[in-house]
Formats: C-alpha cells, sequence, structure tokens
C-alpha cells in the first residue's frame, strides 16, 4: 500500500502545476449565479473536463474509454452494486446467471481499492488451490490490481479454458505473499449438493446451495427428492447450507423459500417508483419436506438472495438459524439492456423481511452463534456490506403483518460452544466431521420437533 500513497502525492502535485489550464473552462462551466443543481451545468462541466482531456493529455486516450469510465465513475459513486455493463461483461453475465461461465471460480468484491475474495466456488481451480475469503488479489499475471475497477479484475481472471492466470494474493496473518497458478476452465457451477447424515434422532438431510442462478429452485426441490429416496425412510430434519452463497436471483430467492413453507411472507420490495414495489407470499402446500425440523448455517458471506431465505425462514418460525452473522446487503439490482451496448445494472429498490425491517447492512443474526474457528475476529473474513464503498444507510422499517409467535428454543442450545473446542480437528472439506458449525447444526437439528411445534426462532 505504499506504493498506492506515493502515486496519490504525485498525483496532487501534477494537479497543481497544471490546475491553471483547465481552470478557466472550470470557472465557466460551474457559472457563478448558476443553480448548484442544474443538471445542464454539470453536463457542461463534463463536456469542459473531456475536451481538456482528449487536447492535452500524455497520450490521446480512446473516447469509449474515457466515456467508459466516466460511466462507471458515476454509478459507482451511488453505490457498490450499480454499474454499466459493456456488450461483452453482459454476456458473460448471463452465463453466469445460466449456472455456466469461464473462469477461476471466484466470487470476488472491491472495497478501499482492494480486490477480495467472498469466496471461492465449490470444485472449481480457485478452490483447488486453497484461495480462501478473505484473500486480497493484489496481481493478476504480475500486474497490480491497485487501479483496476470491480470489472476489469473479473475481466483480466476469466478467459479461454487451459490458459494459465497467476494471482498474488496477500493472505491475513501470512506477512510473505501468497502466490498461485490456476488452470482456467469451464465453470458448471454445481449449485445444489446433497447427502444423508446420520444422528441420534434418525437420518438428516444435508443441502447446500452454492448460489441462486437460475436453477436453484428445480436443483433443490431435486435435492430433497433425491435425499427421501436415500434415506429408505422419514428424514427426521434438513440442514441448508447457505455459508458463503453470494445470492443471486430475486425469483430464485422467492422459489426456494417457498420450497419450505405453506404460508407467510417471503418478502417485499419497496423503490422511488409504485412499480418497484411489490410483495411475495407462500403458496399454500409449498413445503416441500412436509414440516420436518430445519436449520440454516450462516456466515459473513451469506449474502443477498440467501439473505432473503435466511430471513423469511427464520422470521416465519419454520427454521433455525445457526452460524454468524450474514453480509447484510438489501437492495435489488435491475438490469436495463442498451441496444447493442451492453446492459445497465441499477440498484431501483430495497427489499424487505417478513418483519417489515431491512437488513441493509445488519444482516441477519443467527438464532445459535457458532463460529467456524477458534479466532472469530479476523477482519477478512468478516467482509460485510457496510465495509464497501457508498454502501446504502438502513432505511426505517416498513409496517407488515404480524409474525407468529415465538416458541423457546430447544433446551439442547445451551450445550453448543460458540467456538470450537482447542482440540478440534483442522477443517477438511472431505471430512464433515471437521465442520464445527455443521456438526453443531446436526446437534441442534437432531432435537427439534417437527413445525409447529418447537422449530421456531426467538428472532423479531
Amino acid at each position: 500500500m505504499k506504493l498506492r500513497s506515493g502515486l496519490m502525492l504525485s498525483g496532487i502535485f501534477v494537479a497543481g502545476m497544471v490546475i491553471g489550464t483547465v481552470a478557466q473552462p472550470l470557472s465557466r462551466a460551474m457559472g457563478d449565479a448558476a443553480p448548484a443543481d442544474s443538471t445542464y451545468q454539470q453536463l457542461s462541466l463534463f463536456g469542459d473536463i473531456l475536451t481538456e482531456v482528449k487536447q492535452n493529455y500524455v497520450i490521446d486516450p480512446p473516447s469509449d474509454k474515457l466515456i467508459y469510465n466516466a460511466v462507471n465513475g458515476m454509478l459507482a459513486g451511488l453505490d457498490p452494486h450499480s454499474s454499466y455493463m459493456n456488450a461483452q461483461q453482459y454476456a458473460d453475465m448471463q452465463v453466469q446467471t445460466s449456472g455456466q461461465f469461464g473462469g477461476l471460480g471466484l466470487e470476488v468484491t472491491q472495497t478501499k481499492g482492494l480486490l477480495k475474495v467472498i469466496t471461492p466456488i465449490d470444485d472449481t481451480p480457485g478452490a483447488r488451490a486453497g484461495i480462501k475469503p478473505g484473500d486480497i488479489i493484489v496481481e493478476i499475471n504480475g500486474l497490480s490490481t491497485d487501479s483496476l475497477t470491480l470489472d476489469d479484475a473479473v475481466t483480466k481472471m476469466r478467459g479461454q479454458p487451459g490458459t494459465k492466470v497467476t494471482l498474488t494474493l496477500k493472505r491475513n496473518g501470512i506477512s510473505t505473499p501468497v502466490i498461485v497458478t490456476l488452470t482456467r476452465e469451464i465453470i458448471k457451477i454445481q449449485d445444489v449438493k446433497d447427502k444423508i447424515l446420520t444422528s441420534s434422532a434418525g437420518p438428516i438431510g444435508y443441502i447446500r446451495l452454492d448460489s441462486f442462478d437460475q436453477n436453484a429452485d428445480p436443483h433443490i426441490r431435486k435435492a430433497v427428492a433425491d435425499l427421501q429416496r436415500q434415506a429408505h425412510g422419514p428424514i427426521h430434519g434438513y440442514i441448508l447450507d447457505l455459508r458463503d452463497n453470494p445470492g443471486g436471483l430475486l425469483d430464485q430467492a422467492v422459489a426456494v423459500s417457498n420450497d419450505f413453507l405453506n404460508s407467510g411472507e417471503i418478502v417485499s420490495t419497496h423503490g422511488r417508483h409504485s412499480q418497484d414495489d411489490a410483495v411475495w407470499y407462500a403458496q399454500p402446500d409449498g413445503d416441500i419436506t412436509n414440516g420436518a425440523p430445519l436449520v440454516i448455517l450462516t456466515n459473513a458471506g451469506t449474502a443477498s438472495a440467501a439473505e432473503i431465505v435466511t430471513a423469511a425462514l427464520q422470521q416465519n418460525r419454520r427454521a433455525l438459524v445457526l452460524g454468524t452473522k450474514t453480509f447484510g446487503k438489501g437492495s435489488v439490482q435491475t438490469i436495463m439492456p442498451i441496444d447493442n451496448e451492453g446492459a445497465l445494472r441499477l440498484t431501483t429498490a430495497l427489499y424487505f423481511t417478513p418483519s417489515g425491517k431491512s437488513i441493509q447492512g445488519f444482516g441477519v443474526s443467527p438464532n445459535v452463534v457458532v463460529h467456524d474457528s477458534a479466532t472469530p475476529d479476523d477482519a477478512f473474513a468478516s467482509l460485510r456490506e457496510t465495509d464497501l464503498l457508498n454502501s446504502f444507510t438502513n432505511p426505517t422499517g416498513m409496517q407488515s403483518m404480524p409474525l407468529p409467535p415465538a416458541p423457546p428454543l430447544p433446551p439442547v442450545v445451551s450445550s453448543i460452544p460458540s467456538l470450537p473446542p482447542a482440540k478440534w480437528p483442522a477443517f477438511d472439506a472431505s471430512k464433515p466431521s471437521t465442520d464445527f458449525q455443521l456438526q453443531m447444526a446436526l446437534k441442534l437439528v437432531s432435537a427439534m420437533q417437527p413445525s409447529g411445534t418447537a422449530t421456531a426462532s426467538n428472532a423479531p
């Protein structure tokens, strides 16, 4: 980061040297008596600056690059999730939401100029290379990410399958750079994984959902059907693992919530215009598990659509949530295609949980706090919405239907520690017995009763 400070100081010095060149047009554009909020006045300012850059910059920069950077700068100044996608980026987004795309399999974000890993997607080059949530990507193929936009960084990491890319990482607790070379491949997201776990109460169905692409709901329904066949008898309960799930499509969040509910509000959205206001309710006989006990696993990487599902099932007293507080993204983006020029991703609404409150910046708090590590204060692993530049302030709550009353938590909660014991084995993804949060979820769901007796939460 020393290099970044040096560049900032140099920039200030150079700006001071040339300010006389631009002072006159800038002053003319602002206008002494014109109203400060005049749109045309500010457009004149933009035109003057664009002219000066085209005429006097050390090289002749491409006009399309200048406009692209200006548009993205305007949108990035609004909130972390609004942006402009050129035609290629828009095509990439459509491919990604279809559940298949080319690259390394890393979910990344950008905050305070740092390119950070939210999570590697399971069974992808990023996951197999041991890249961890919270890792900072400081170089891509030897080039600093310091001045890259998030879209540019993602573009550099994607490429033809079979080609290689080298990432230099800063990892919390390690003083030397971590350098990994990965081979790009087609990322076919296996968004749902399932297996039967054993417990004293009987078979437990474990379902991990990695993202909310367009196949999330049908894949969840298939997973439940597969688990019921594998169990060769009744399944006592289910664990829905939404840890490090970055979200995705709103309609899939609604559909997955409905898969576990028979009634109640799922989510509502409220925007600047009335057409952005909507509310979704669960459909009768929607619960495909027939009210079996349900525990949701969450952490700081549980975001957006995953938070909608978590809040809907928790606040409708359908599930208990175990883990740590979620990411806190409570905004809705609308994709607006622009003819032959890509698309605009614009924040048009905020969503509200069944309690009428927004999780923006706050996240969803678990009923049972359980960390996955004996060192839960790892700041890099706890990146949340509030850490992002220009993130929204949490709005006031909305009026909503009264929630069902909350029965007490199962007595077993008092015996669940928030941290793994000192001699707990190191985590190994291939060995569920090493996953402390999962083991505590298994303990909790084994002690729960079917929905309607003792599965509800005490959360608001």
